[in-house]
């Protein structure tokens, strides 16, 4: 689990439709340059603001960030931010609590870009993405169940389970994952 709020918003929108080896070099990039200076929502937002929201502008802004000219990404950005503070989602534990509350039809749509798999992706980051049928996942439910358990069956059994034993979904897997690894 991401636990930086920054750092969770820039891979919002740098962590889908591209490499790792970008990504990575993108955030080692703010962190060597901006890591200080860029902690908080007010202060990213005074940094975004150094900048037009035009592409040129843009362009100059991911130069500067991220060490790579990202005039998608960074209007994103500025996108995803109006996107929560308008929410109240300001830090990493608002953010955390949005990620366990939110719904996608809440998301979907506003943020120009961002769709369904980025809204799973954030919150999967806080430890409450959706469950995928993974092969440990499948194994342990069908045995449990003694038959064939179709996916959106499989995801409803973990969601309930979960829910019963007080543990999120995510970390329900990750013990199945646990138990069935040995």
């Amino acid at each position: 689990m991401q636990k930086d709020y920054i750092t969770n918003l820039f891979l919002t929108v740098l962590d889908y439709k591209s490499k790792a080896e970008s990504v990575r070099v993108a955030l080692l990039t703010y962190r060597d340059r901006w890591w200080d200076d860029i902690r908080t929502l007010d202060q990213l937002k005074s940094f975004l603001a150094r900048y037009p929201d035009t592409p040129e502008g843009n362009l100059k802004c991911g130069s500067d960030l991220w060490g790579f000219k990202a005039a998608r990404r960074v209007s994103e950005l500025r996108n995803l931010v109006r996107y929560f503070e308008a929410r109240g989602v300001v830090n990493q534990e608002f953010l955390t609590h949005w990620a366990k509350t939110s719904a996608y039809r809440d998301f979907m749509g506003r943020v120009k870009g961002l769709n369904l798999s980025v809204y799973e992706a954030i919150l999967t980051r806080q430890g409450y993405g959706p469950v995928k049928p993974a092969p440990h996942l499948r194994s342990f439910i069908c045995d449990a169940m003694e038959r064939l358990v179709p996916d959106p069956e499989l995801a409803d059994v973990v969601e309930r389970a979960s829910q019963q034993l007080g543990l999120t979904p995510r970390e329900l897997d990750r013990r199945i994952y646990e138990y069935e690894a040995g």
